[in-house]
C-alpha cells in the first residue's frame, strides 16, 4: 500500500505507542481505510477503504482491538501531541471540550449498554440505548473553517448507574491531557450538565453553563477567630434571573460563528456551593 507523503508523516507519530511492527502497520492500514472509507467505518470498512480487503484477514484487523498489546491513551495523548504542535501557536493556552455522546447499540451481549439521555433523539423523548462514551477533545482553529473546531484525542465508556457519575472520567480525561502539558494553561469547558467538584483539576480552569435552577452564594467571609468551624459560603444572592436584572451589562464585540457580533456580558463574582463544595477556591484570597 503506497501512502501519500504528508499521510505518512502523520502516521508516523503513532509508532512509538505500538510494540510491534506489524501491529504498527496493521494499525497504518485501518487509519488510512477509516479516512478513505465514505461508507459506514467497520472493520470490513476500513479493510475495503484501504484497498487491503482480499490481502489482510478479517480476523487479523479484528485481533488488533481485542488482541494486539497497545494503549488507547497513549495514541489518543500522541494525536494530542501532534494538534497542540502543528495547529496551536507557541505557548497558546490549550482548550479542552468534554462532552458525552450514545453509540447506540443493542443485545444482551453488548458490554455496558443501557436507556441513557441522547441529545440528537427526535421528539420529547431524548433517550436511546447503546454505549455512552465521554469524549475529551482539543479545540482549534482552522483556516479553512469559519468555526472553531474541536478535535477528539481521548475517550472513557461510561459505566452507568452504579457507577461513578459521568463527570469523574471526564475530569480524569482533563487530568491526562494537564500532565501531558506541564507547560501550557489547560482551560477546560463543557455544557449544563458537566459540572462538579471532580473538575475542579489542578493547574485548569473550567466554565460551563449554569443551569436556570443554580442556587448562587456570595464568598465565605473571614474568619472571625472564634471557636467552631468557619463559615463556607456567604449569603445567598437570589435567583439568577434578579441577578440578571441588578448587573452591570457591558456592550463587547465577540468573533462567533466566523461572523463579528455585539453581545452584553457581566461579572458576577459568587460561589456554586453544590458542585464545588469545600474547594480551597471557594474562599475569597487575602488582599
Amino acid at each position: 500500500m503506497i501512502l501519500p507523503a504528508s499521510w505518512a508523516v502523520v502516521l508516523e507519530v503513532f509508532r512509538p505507542v505500538f510494540r510491534r511492527r506489524a501491529t504498527f502497520r496493521l494499525f497504518t492500514v485501518l487509519a488510512t481505510g477509516m479516512v478513505a472509507q465514505r461508507g459506514r467505518r467497520t472493520v470490513v470498512g476500513m479493510l475495503a477503504g484501504a484497498g487491503m480487503a482480499s490481502r489482510i484477514s478479517f480476523h487479523a484487523a479484528c485481533r488488533f482491538f481485542s488482541a494486539a498489546v497497545w494503549d488507547v491513551d497513549q495514541l489518543g495523548l500522541a494525536a494530542a501531541g501532534f494538534v497542540v504542535t502543528h495547529l496551536l501557536d507557541p505557548g497558546a493556552p490549550v482548550v479542552v471540550a468534554v462532552d458525552g455522546t450514545l453509540f447506540k447499540r443493542w443485545g444482551r451481549l453488548v458490554h455496558h449498554a443501557f436507556w441513557t439521555h441522547d441529545g440528537a433523539a427526535q421528539g420529547k423523548s431524548k433517550i436511546g440505548r447503546g454505549n455512552r462514551w465521554i469524549i475529551a477533545g482539543i479545540v482549534v482553529r482552522l483556516p479553512f473553517c469559519t468555526a472553531p473546531v474541536c478535535l477528539p484525542v481521548l475517550l472513557r465508556l461510561w459505566a452507568g448507574k452504579g457507577s461513578d457519575s459521568a463527570v469523574t472520567p471526564g475530569a480524569g480525561l482533563l487530568e491526562r491531557i494537564r500532565a501531558a502539558f506541564p507547560d501550557r494553561q489547560v482551560h477546560g469547558v463543557g455544557d449544563a450538565a458537566c459540572h462538579g467538584k471532580a473538575l475542579l483539576v489542578a493547574d485548569t480552569t473550567w466554565t460551563t453553563r449554569l443551569p436556570a435552577n443554580a442556587s448562587l452564594s456570595a464568598w465565605a467571609p473571614p474568619r472571625t477567630g472564634k471557636r467552631g468551624r468557619p463559615r463556607l459560603k456567604g449569603a445567598k444572592l437570589g435567583k439568577l434571573k434578579d441577578l440578571a436584572t441588578a448587573a452591570t451589562w457591558t456592550r463587547t464585540s465577540v468573533y462567533r460563528y466566523g461572523r463579528t457580533e455585539t453581545v452584553d456580558l457581566a461579572i458576577i463574582e459568587a460561589i456554586w456551593y453544590g458542585p464545588v463544595r469545600q474547594h480551597p477556591r471557594t474562599r475569597r484570597p487575602a488582599a
